[in-house]
């Protein structure tokens, strides 16, 4: 089963709890870098980044009961078979907008053992199988499929089917990525 490793580390107590939760998908934020185009990697980095909790987040300590600051940190337990990348294509600053921001993500061989918290005996890698594109903005939109079929990717738009060349496979419209694991 898949699964998230959520650490949480009080430094004060120095008490560290580790919790595992499945999922479907994986959110990932968009750097907030300006200029250059990020990556996935970069992406995963951010999700993976410890966080510390304070104020209204701060968590309530299990051993002294009383809410506490601390930090939390994700990591991948278990890769599953199909990995669904869902790219957080909305924000919620001040009204609801959509980024545009081009992602680049490879079409084959992503490795994501950075991101393994250790438990991994091999390698995540995976390869691109679809993608799930959102053009328009946070009101109304359209939503289009690129599908790897037989080796070939094409292209789906409500009735409508055609060829797609690799090249247009990255775009700013990317919203959810699907990688199938290799084996």
């Amino acid at each position: 089963q898949r699964r998230v490793r959520k650490q949480w580390y009080q430094r004060r107590v120095r008490d560290k709890s580790v919790t595992f939760d499945p999922f479907w998908d994986l959110s990932l934020p968009l750097p907030r870098s300006k200029g250059s185009c990020p990556n996935l990697q970069s992406c995963f980095s951010e999700f993976t980044q410890e966080e510390i909790l304070d104020g209204e987040e701060k968590p309530t300590c299990e051993n002294c009961k009383k809410r506490q600051k601390c930090t939390k940190q994700f990591s991948i337990e278990r890769f599953p078979p199909i990995l669904v990348l869902h790219l957080k294509r909305f924000s919620e600053v001040r009204y609801r907008t959509k980024l545009s921001t081009k992602v680049d993500f490879p079409v084959d061989s992503l490795d994501l053992s950075d991101f393994a918290s250790g438990t991994e005996l091999d390698a995540p890698r995976y390869d691109l199988v679809g993608v799930s594109n959102h053009s328009g903005n946070t009101f109304s939109g359209h939503y289009i499929a690129y599908c790897r079929t037989t080796g070939r990717w094409h292209r789906f738009s409500d009735s409508s089917v055609s060829s797609l060349s690799r090249s247009d496979i990255v775009s700013p419209e990317a919203y959810v990525l699907f990688y199938e694991r290799k084996s």
